[in-house]
């Protein structure tokens, strides 16, 4: 009897331990649609947006062959003509930056009263937590989903990505997110001094202006034309006034297509 406790303990910290696995999924990623760039050199002040992309929903997969998974006894069936969403997935190396899941699947009540009564411990020696989900991505870009992982698996070896048989799918993208939500380059001028300018990307969503980590990039010009990579986006400055602030900027490249990750925005459409 006095062992009990000792089991208890046991089983609660492998329990623990175990729950700190798995992969975390973010805010699906947006997409970057419709560009308006001027074309051609513009000549512009502080304060002029310089480029301007709508922003769109969150791409979908449609399945055009059916799916069968069975990983740690987690076994799921995917149809022709299911839809699945892209999300972002931490926690799980090897994967592209925006994957297809299914919705969670909960766990039933009779596991949760199981695990329950049996103080945790045969939830501590199952492959996976209780609630789980699958993801697919195509690794070589061929339109066909041939790698999967689960969310909820246990340890880097338990949800690591696995080979699947390749499945079709088309998809669905360039659907306006609405709500004058769009992401713009806006021109700032000098940046503390003569020989450098600046650029902030600024992101509006449903018409409230959002934080981003990084929003302004700095581009050197004591030798012109420079140009500077701006989220996909190449900008090239032709010619500076320090007198005026004037600059000559040519978009060469616009900012879509592309994903940009907005938390806040993750369930407002």
């Amino acid at each position: 009897m006095r062992r009990l406790p000792l089991l208890l303990v046991s089983a609660t910290a492998v329990l623990l331990i175990a729950a700190k696995d798995g992969g975390q999924v973010g805010a699906p990623p947006l997409r970057l649609i419709e560009t308006i760039s001027p074309q051609g050199p513009q000549k512009v002040m502080p304060g002029a947006i310089i480029s301007r992309a709508l922003i769109g929903r969150p791409d979908s997969a449609i399945l055009g062959d059916d799916i069968k998974l069975d990983w740690k006894g987690e076994k799921r069936s995917f149809m022709h003509g299911d839809i699945l969403h892209a999300e972002s997935v931490s926690g799980v190396t090897g994967i592209p930056d925006a994957v297809f899941c299914e919705e969670e699947q909960k766990a039933s009540v009779g596991k949760v009263m199981t695990g329950q009564m049996l103080f945790g411990l045969v939830g501590a020696l199952r492959g996976t937590h209780l609630n789980t989900r699958y993801c697919v991505f195509d690794a070589d870009g061929d339109k066909s989903f041939d790698h999967a992982f689960l969310i909820g698996a246990k340890g880097d070896e338990g949800r690591a990505p696995f080979v699947i048989p390749p499945a079709r799918y088309g998809l669905i993208e360039g659907i306006e997110l609405g709500g004058e939500s769009v992401a713009r380059l806006r021109y700032v001028g000098p940046a503390g001094n003569s020989n450098s300018i600046s650029i902030d990307l600024e992101v509006s969503g449903f018409g409230m202006m959002r934080d981003l980590a990084e929003p302004r990039t700095v581009i050197p010009i004591t030798r012109l034309p420079a140009y500077k990579v701006i989220n996909g986006a190449v900008v090239t400055v032709l010619a500076y006034d320090a007198k005026t602030m004037e600059a000559t900027i040519r978009m060469d490249h616009d900012l879509a297509p592309g994903h940009i990750v907005l938390p806040e925005l993750s369930h407002g459409y």
